[in-house]
């Protein structure tokens, strides 16, 4: 894990050697340095949010790929200026992107976690929670209500942290396919191996 000084080192190298750094923009590097914790970045909530309408789907089938374009078919986007709220509701989960756009080496991955000063609150923050190394573009954030009264969120707070690890041993290169985007997505889930061959054989049954 790494600690804020090699944070701190890591975001501003990224300026000058892109494939070394962590690009993070916009940058707290002398703007405002106390998002940098002991071992972690926080995360600011960005403008973009998704939501599933309740109306258009009654069940998700994950024996089943779902179509490209559900975004579009089941979903919402909201988009909420600065300085306005995103009420979330007890029970309802959306999904939100970070405000930063990030950039990570081929020798550093991460994972994400939710503030405890919110999770005490009912708001709890979970993510496809590892970053792999080579990843950019926004993270995705997976948001609850599991309180009994409405939360309102705004973007630009602090919502997530961001913890870092380096890679030991040979770097591999992968491309993540949800690289490259800003807005929060479903994405498409993928049947295992073994979830197929079970399916095969309740079929032969």
């Amino acid at each position: 894990m790494l600690s804020a000084e090699r944070i701190r080192d890591l975001l501003s190298k990224a300026a000058t050697s892109p494939d070394k750094g962590i690009g993070c923009c916009p940058s707290p590097i002398g703007i405002c340095e106390e998002q940098i914790g002991a071992a972690s970045l926080d995360i600011r909530l960005g403008r973009w949010f998704l939501v599933v309408q309740q109306s258009k789907r009654s069940i998700i089938d994950l024996a089943k790929n779902d179509p490209a374009g559900i975004e579009e078919i089941d979903g919402k986007y909201y988009y909420i200026p600065f300085q306005e709220n995103f009420i979330v509701h007890p029970g309802r989960f959306v999904l939100a992107a970070t405000l930063e756009w990030l950039r990570f080496p081929q020798n550093i991955g991460g994972y994400i976690t939710g503030k405890s000063s919110l999770g005490r609150r009912g708001l709890v923050i979970e993510t496809a929670a590892g970053v792999q190394p080579g990843f950019c573009g926004t993270l995705t954030l997976e948001i609850v209500n599991v309180g009994e009264v409405p939360i309102a969120i705004t973007p630009g707070m602090r919502i997530a942290q961001l913890f870092f690890h380096e890679l030991r041993g040979e770097e591999g290169v992968k491309t993540s396919r949800y690289s490259g985007r800003r807005k929060p997505i479903f994405g498409q889930y993928e049947i295992d191996v073994e979830q197929t061959s079970t399916l095969q054989s309740n079929k032969l049954l």
